[in-house]
């Protein structure tokens, strides 16, 4: 019966294919020679209160005034910023918003700590950015959602943040990672820019970044919100790399530019990537959505590492005999390594995102930290992470 449903899926994806479909190639697979890999060499628990669950939808590490190593987290039921000192993974304080008032943060979906007293925080609800100070008095606010504009959510990013698509600062603008929401938005992608950026000091806010046209244009039908998020990082010069869920090159800008550089960032055994075809965005089964996304090869994160100068991005795998009862996070896991001209330096397959909570995934001096989910009742009780350390072949 199994095979028999796999079979059918196999059909419906065949038939619904009959549009106007992108093919993109990995012209390297198979043509890299690794000289690296990706080993576990420890690892860092961090004791939870009663009222802290583990996979907390956002992270920063950061160092404070006097050079002290911080994990921060976000805890959503208390609206709270959490502060534990890295190295010895002992508490130290939180920050916890008020949800009504003058200092109301309604539901914290993100934050930057650009220092003790320059908190950033990212207020869901109002879609808003809120300065704040430690003990978490808000002393400015900046508007992002125009509620005139009833078309807004059209042509402006929505987002989605997490500890791999965190907010960043660059020349002193703070720079919000978003995606384009709906796929019938790219029908118009020359005017949808997906980075928003705002100026510390005027507050003033723009967007920019554009989906690739060899990608995203010419109405290609890649299914919605899952292959349209856009992951980030920040090259040593200060400029951003933009890892598109569909391709194996990476993008290379300035934070204000729309125009970017190709560089191939890929795989050494992911395939072919392929877009659904069917002739109507809005009409596309869900059935046919998922089978698309399980059954290939896609990429996520891409993570620069300073202490062993270089940078880490996520592929999850294909899996071929899918159904729709298997679970989205079943997709293996692997690491590919580049240095910093981004040169291949090999690939680690880790797990499953049912081991490992990938977008709780960070870099510090003892390794690339890499959330565990446990599968024992005391695992409740800490927040853990793999390290993981490059090593020659």
């Amino acid at each position: 019966m199994k095979k028999n449903y796999c079979y059918l899926l196999s059909l419906l994806l065949l038939f619904a294919c009959s549009g106007n479909q992108k093919s993109v190639k990995n012209e390297y697979k198979g043509k890299l020679k690794a000289v690296k890999q990706l080993v576990e060499t420890g690892e860092k628990r961090f004791r939870l209160d009663t009222e802290t669950k583990v996979k907390p939808p956002y992270i920063q590490y950061c160092s404070d005034h006097t050079g002290n190593d911080l994990l921060t987290f976000l805890n959503p039921r208390k609206n709270a910023i959490y502060f534990y000192n890295y190295s010895d993974t002992a508490y130290l304080r939180q920050i916890a918003f008020e949800r009504e008032g003058a200092n109301a943060v309604m539901s914290i979906g993100a934050y930057y700590i650009k220092s003790p007293d320059s908190i950033y925080v990212f207020n869901r609800p109002l879609i808003e950015i809120a300065l704040a100070d430690s003990a978490g008095v808000i002393h400015n606010r900046v508007t992002l959602l125009n509620k005139d504009d009833k078309e807004w959510a059209m042509h402006n990013p929505q987002y989605v943040f997490s500890t791999v698509m965190p907010l960043m600062l660059i020349d002193n603008h703070l720079q919000l990672p978003g995606l384009a929401p709906f796929p019938e938005i790219l029908a118009d992608r020359e005017n949808f820019r997906f980075t928003t950026s705002i100026d510390l000091v005027t507050d003033k806010a723009e967007n920019h970044h554009l989906y690739p046209e060899e990608l995203f244009g010419n109405n290609y039908n890649w299914g919605g919100d899952l292959i349209q998020f856009v992951y980030p990082a920040i090259t040593p010069e200060g400029k951003m790399v933009h890892s598109f869920t569909n391709s194996h090159d990476l993008y290379i800008s300035d934070w204000n530019s729309d125009a970017a550089m190709k560089v191939y960032g890929g795989s050494n055994e992911a395939g072919t990537i392929t877009s659904i075809g069917h002739e109507e965005v809005k009409s596309t089964p869900d059935e046919l959505v998922y089978t698309s996304y399980m059954e290939q090869d896609f990429y996520a994160a891409v993570i620069h590492d300073p202490y062993r100068k270089v940078y880490y991005r996520y592929l999850l795998h294909g899996m071929p005999d899918a159904n729709l009862k298997t679970p989205l996070d079943s997709k293996p896991l692997t690491i590919v390594m580049m240095d910093e001209q981004f040169h291949y330096l090999g690939e680690t397959m880790i797990g499953t995102g049912l081991e490992w909570n990938w977008t709780n995934s960070f870099v510090t001096k003892e390794g690339l930290n890499i959330e565990r989910i446990g599968t024992e009742p005391e695992d409740d009780d800490y927040l853990t992470f793999g390290l993981f350390n490059i090593q020659d072949l």
